[in-house]
């Protein structure tokens, strides 16, 4: 049975990460800025009732490289919509 996860992401986090280089971000043949993830489902939710985190993800990361960028908890229902937000320039970006 599929489940649906709704959470966030932290922008603030990946635009730093991309910045310094991350090894998990590349930038694909069609110009876009791509990035790898682990997503980890926890068997209990955690402290603040969080289901799964988000986890930059490369070959060979270290624990140094191990960066959580977001949270996700199970859905009962529909999704929450967030608020809309303005968005920094990709352009931006080291990649």
């Amino acid at each position: 049975m599929s489940q649906l996860l709704y959470g966030s992401i932290c922008l603030s986090d990946l635009n730093e990460q991309a910045k310094k280089g991350h090894k998990a971000f590349s930038r694909g043949k069609n110009g876009k800025i791509y990035f790898n993830v682990n997503v980890w489902i926890n068997d209990e939710p955690d402290q603040y009732n969080n289901d799964a985190s988000v986890q930059l993800n490369f070959k060979d990361a270290t624990k140094d490289d191990q960066v959580y960028v977001g949270n996700l908890r199970i859905s009962s229902g529909k999704p929450i919509a967030p608020d809309s937000v303005d968005l920094p320039n990709e352009d931006d970006l080291p990649i």
